[in-house]
């Protein structure tokens, strides 16, 4: 995981540093932090259903948008405390990290497709296993400019993803589709600085195992343009 990484950080640097030199003559590029406030809820058939507390994932972010209305988009996320599920018979605590990145095309400056992939990991901290869902996606995205500072947003995926389970018993795999869903506003507060605040719905059912986990909550974030 620690070289996955690695291989992100260099990868948002490479981008970020090229969308910067050459944003005067062919991007713009976004870079800063986003946020999401969210709790996991678990329900598996034959278990009672289980909801953690609030966790903040937390993390930097660029998007660059070409002139031939093509996009790009990264972000690294990690959990500032661990999911914490308190239910007496298994307590859990798990910590987590998440990596998306995309690629896009503008239809029109309203509506644009993309194409991602995502890389989510969970390290249980009592029992040491560690759960990683993963895999291709795909969607769309939409932007609503109400006037110059402001405009509403959204934007739904559909996760090709997988899920691994690692721990001292074995390996544990199935598919484990799903799909995310982010509403919001964005408002310019000045020409290079914006705000962003939004909801979030994310979720994914094990094929096998018909485990389904789900994550909901606010999102936040400030971008400065270059």
């Amino acid at each position: 995981m620690k070289r996955i990484l690695l291989e992100i950080a260099a990868a948002l640097l490479l981008i970020a540093g090229s969308g910067m030199a050459r944003v005067g003559e062919c991007a713009e590029v976004e870079a800063g932090i986003k946020m999401w406030l969210n709790d996991w809820h678990r329900s598996a058939p034959g278990f009672v259903s289980i909801t953690s507390d609030d966790t903040m994932l937390l993390g930097p972010a660029i998007e660059v948008m070409f002139p031939n209305h093509v996009f790009a988009e990264a972000s690294y996320l990690f959990s500032t405390a661990d999911y914490k599920f308190s239910a007496p018979a298994e307590p859990a605590k798990f910590d987590r990290q998440d990596v998306d990145l995309a690629v896009g095309y503008m239809v029109v400056p309203e509506f644009g497709v993309l194409l991602g992939y995502k890389n989510t990991s969970f390290h249980e901290q009592i029992r040491g296993t560690r759960d990683t869902v993963f895999g291709p996606l795909m969607g769309v995205r939409w932007i609503a400019p109400v006037d110059v500072a402001l405009s509403f947003y959204g934007r739904l995926n559909y996760l090709f993803t997988k899920f691994k389970e690692t721990d001292p018993e074995g390996i544990g795999r199935e598919d484990s589709p799903g799909w995310t869903f982010e509403f919001g506003a964005r408002y310019a507060f000045t020409r290079v600085f914006s705000g962003r605040l939004g909801f979030k719905y994310e979720t994914n059912t094990g094929k096998d195992s018909d485990t389904r986990d789900s994550f909901a909550g606010l999102t936040f974030g400030g971008m400065v343009t270059f």
